[in-house]
């Protein structure tokens, strides 16, 4: 079949792609000064951290071509469809880069017809890096509002532009499977010739909940043996969707990978298997296996999968175990396994303990795993009841995490049980509790409980009003590119600054680092081609400062080695911050990026939850 190629490959069949093999390479370079030393630039910072868009749309019109750039950019913060006119209007100014940066903040928030206002000025312009600019905003924004096939994202490899191709394929691999099952050999071969690693691994994880011969030995092949730990995680993820039992044995297997990474993807693919496995084959490779991280949940899966005298074995040397303090992250994995072995009554204790944050949430989710059904299926009035009884138990922890963890499950419930649970009284003393903006994402998730309560849509989510201002003396010093160390016990990061695009962020992080605040503080959440996200102050992931600061959008994406900031929502960002060790173009837009990884993005890849960061320090 003959496909019609689409606008915008025709324009980016003439645009070289770089020869670095997908990754994106950062090499050092010493500090230069960023733009905001510009005095007539702070009204731009000023308006875009108040989210003023009357003043930005005022600031379009300056006679200084470097504020309207400026000005045009700082809407890809803002991101006010409101603005989409005064954005529009800019596509025609004289200087180029204002028409380039318009160009890429009405992308974020175009609607049909401004994204038809920017192709009309993709085809009147005379520029090509311009034009460029512009049909990748136009790209980004088409992805958002129209549904398209899978054959449309595959027509896309004939690009020779790597983020239209990265884009395209990531978004391939989250169409649902019944899309992507009648081109898989289409797919099938994409993935054996391309050649950029962060397009194959979308295309690999494209081939997810296909179980036809050729394709699951293909990715058999690819999990076992390609160069890429990358390729090889992508591989397991897709053969870990079909929840297959018969390749229960080699998921074990994977195991003793050489990666990390592969290891624990091969873990949680064998997790998510259901029904019966081989108790006998898992005791033997957590005996052999010295990582606590991989050993302690497959004794779990010992207990659930093995013989009774193979469970009685394996309960003991975990009972011995739990008397001694293996640090935090791996009570908590030790917690898991056990938690089936595990009175509620103890678990209830060590919920409502002092211990670290992230061991009582493992005991938390120990004992929704382990909830009596039994009561629920003689009688769900007093199962309701008894279920409520524990849930006021651990709201009245006054936790916020705690709180946070029940509240996700109560979204699962009812309106009836919610109704006997979220009383008025409770909900008014936990909003006393909970701190508005340290505790904002716990508040989220209670709010969202309450609607279901009542019957309601689940809450949109609002930005807080500004309540941290840009220290602009310390923004005066921070030169684009200053770069930090972060030691870990598996070497060190370095990471470069980017005040140009994140000044805010960036302030907030180069405090935060003077202070000391990073130093001890672990990376809690760890996802294997993806990120690694630490710098919580409970170690939870639940934790946060009393200060939010705004979302800062730049050009530059979350290819591999971007650092962004975590968020519960948008203008929510504090001090948590991720590692990307992949490309994840969907974040582009919406999380802020405000540093990248010089050096020892190979550490980052082999992080794992629980290490920590031994000290952050800013390099002279």
């Amino acid at each position: 079949m003959r496909i019609l190629l689409p606008l915008f490959i025709l324009v980016s069949l003439f645009t070289s792609c770089t020869g670095n093999g997908g990754r994106t390479e950062h090499r050092a370079r010493p500090p230069v000064p960023q733009s905001w030393g510009d005095e007539r630039l702070l009204a731009v910072l000023d308006a875009q951290d108040h989210r003023n868009t009357e003043a930005l749309c005022a600031l379009l019109k300056d006679s200084s071509a470097t504020v309207r750039a400026a000005a045009a950019m700082a809407f890809a913060s803002v991101q006010d469809s409101a603005a989409a006119s005064c954005l529009i209007t800019a596509l025609t100014d004289t200087s180029t880069m204002v028409r380039i940066n318009a160009a890429f903040a009405l992308g974020l928030v175009a609607d049909s017809a401004s994204l038809a206002e920017l192709n009309k000025a993709a085809d009147r312009e005379k520029e090509q890096v311009a034009v460029q600019s512009m049909m990748e905003a136009g790209f980004r924004a088409e992805l958002v509002l129209r549904k398209h096939d899978a054959t449309w994202f595959i027509s896309y490899l004939q690009s020779r532009n790597r983020d239209v191709r990265t884009r395209a394929m990531q978004s391939l691999a989250r169409l649902p499977k019944e899309e992507l099952a009648p081109v898989a050999n289409d797919i099938l071969h994409a993935a054996s010739v391309e050649r950029d690693p962060a397009v194959r691994m979308f295309l690999v994880g494209a081939l997810k909940s296909n179980a036809t011969k050729v394709v699951t030995d293909t990715l058999t092949t690819l999990a076992l043996s390609d160069s890429l730990p990358m390729i090889r995680i992508a591989a397991l993820r897709a053969l870990g969707a079909n929840k297959n039992k018969a390749l229960a044995t080699f998921f074990l297997e994977r195991l003793n990978d050489g990666d990390v990474g592969v290891q624990q993807t091969a873990l949680e693919q064998l997790q998510g298997i259901e029904g019966p496995l081989d108790g006998d084959a898992i005791w033997k490779t957590a005996q052999e296996h010295a990582d606590y991280s991989i050993k302690l949940p497959l004794y779990g899966l010992v207990m659930k999968h093995g013989n009774a005298q193979t469970r009685m074995v394996c309960s003991s040397l975990m009972q011995s175990l739990s008397h001694q303090d293996l640090g935090p992250y791996w009570n908590a994995a030790l917690v898991s396994a056990l938690g089936p072995t595990i009175a509620q009554d103890s678990l209830l204790v060590l919920i409502r303990s002092s211990r670290p944050a992230v061991e009582r949430q493992a005991a938390l989710v120990a004992w929704f795993d382990a909830e009596n059904l039994a009561l629920k299926e003689i009688n769900k009035e007093a199962y309701d009841r008894w279920l409520a009884g524990f849930m006021q138990n651990v709201l009245g922890t006054q936790d916020a995490g705690l709180i946070a963890a029940v509240c996700e499950k109560l979204v699962e419930q009812d309106p009836t049980f919610l109704k006997l649970l979220l009383t008025e009284p409770i909900v008014s003393s936990l909003r006393q509790a909970l701190h508005p903006i340290r505790d904002l994402e716990t508040l989220q998730y209670l709010d969202q409980a309450i609607a279901k309560r009542d019957g309601l849509d689940a809450p949109a989510h609002k930005s807080l009003p500004f309540n941290h201002p840009i220290d602009l003396a310390r923004l005066r010093t921070l030169k684009q590119g200053q770069q930090y160390r972060i030691n870990t016990a598996k070497g060190e990061i370095i990471l470069a600054l980017e005040p140009e695009n994140a000044p805010g962020s960036c302030v907030a992080f180069d405090s935060l680092v003077t202070a000391g605040y990073y130093n001890g503080k672990a990376f809690h959440r760890v996802i294997p081609n993806f990120v690694a996200q630490g710098g919580c102050p409970r170690g939870d992931g639940y934790g946060g400062m009393p200060w939010t600061l705004r979302t800062e959008i730049g050009p530059q994406g979350f290819v591999e080695g971007a650092v962004g900031l975590a968020s519960a929502g948008h203008d929510t960002e504090s001090c948590q911050f991720f590692i990307m060790t992949a490309a994840a173009p969907h974040l582009d837009g919406r999380y802020t990026r405000f540093a990248h990884v010089v050096s020892g993005i190979d550490v980052a890849q082999r992080l794992q939850v629980g290490d920590g960061m031994q000290r952050v320090e800013r390099i002279p």
